[in-house]
């Protein structure tokens, strides 16, 4: 089956599957354990509910970033991911504020994250720990289970349309929008990680005067190529007026638009929907995401 039909069969409802790499897995334990995490992460651990996931960003004090999260609840724990380069610190990072706090973290080893893509209830193994969550922009589980546990249900998806799906929704991604000492309203994860109605946690102060009082000072922007573009390189310069103001930071194929898009992190004040920008020898313009995440 080419791309464009698996586009069209996983859009249309059919069950899929994609091994997610590059991804730290914490299992967290103890009556405290709502509680505290919700005073380390930026989105509602409290509203969470038993199987489902929510996107979320750990901070320093001054508000910078240190990693995004994906954040699941199970009856009995809290299960964390998040980038897997980024481990040692985020180990360090999420233990900080312990005290005579019932909170046990557990990093599980030998355990992998499968993405399903599917709007269905579906059956897990009973090892596994499955969430829904909007991961890629599309209603589905994330799957966590041990390596000796295989789960491939329905089709197989390549990175490629993964980048497809993350890109029309116009979704972040570590290491290439996302980077240490980032602030996270710069760069795309505002609202879908953000709760302002949440209590306090680290990091939040910076957060709150940002959105209430300031404004970021860049933003995370999907781009439209013309018909028949050639595909950009990571890290091209965006111009305007001969002068750059932002680059490239992932590229991909859409199917819905039949042509390239690609995200780029721009100057606040050239971020609106129908600014453009010359990338070499063609145009891009910002255009709204093609899907609600």
């Amino acid at each position: 089956m080419n791309l464009e039909a698996l586009y069209d069969e996983i859009l249309s409802g059919k069950t899929a599957w994609a091994t997610i790499p590059d991804r730290a897995l914490w299992k967290v334990t103890g009556a405290d354990r709502v509680r505290y995490l919700n005073g380390q992460v930026t989105n509602d651990v409290a509203a969470l509910a038993p199987a489902s996931a929510i996107y979320a960003a750990i901070l320093t004090a001054k508000g910078k970033l240190l990693g995004d999260l994906w954040i699941g609840a199970s009856e009995d724990a809290l299960w964390i991911d998040g980038p897997a380069s980024e481990k040692e610190s985020l180990e360090t990072r999420l233990r900080r504020f312990l005290a005579a706090d019932d909170v046990e973290f557990e990093r599980p080893v030998g355990w992998t994250l499968t993405r399903i893509f599917s709007a269905s209830d579906l059956t897990f193994p009973r090892e596994a720990v499955a969430f829904r969550s909007p991961r890629f922009g599309l209603r589905g589980w994330d799957l966590w289970s041990p390596d000796t546990t295989a789960v491939q249900l329905g089709l197989p998806v390549p990175e490629a349309l993964l980048d497809s799906f993350r890109l029309e929704a116009r979704l972040p991604q570590w290491g290439a929008e996302l980077q240490p000492g980032d602030l996270p309203q710069e760069v795309g994860m505002d609202p879908l990680a953000i709760s302002y109605q949440k209590g306090c946690y680290v990091g939040q102060e910076v957060v709150s005067r940002l959105h209430h009082i300031g404004h970021a000072n860049r933003s995370l922007v999907l781009l439209a190529a013309p018909p028949l573009s050639e595909r950009l390189p990571i890290g091209a310069p965006l111009c305007q007026d001969g002068q750059e103001a932002g680059k490239i930071t992932s590229v991909a194929y859409s199917f819905a638009r039949k042509a390239e898009l690609a995200l780029g992190i721009v100057k606040r004040a050239s971020a609106a929907p129908g600014s453009r920008f010359q990338v070499g020898g063609s145009v891009w313009e910002v255009i709204e995401p093609l899907r609600a995440a």
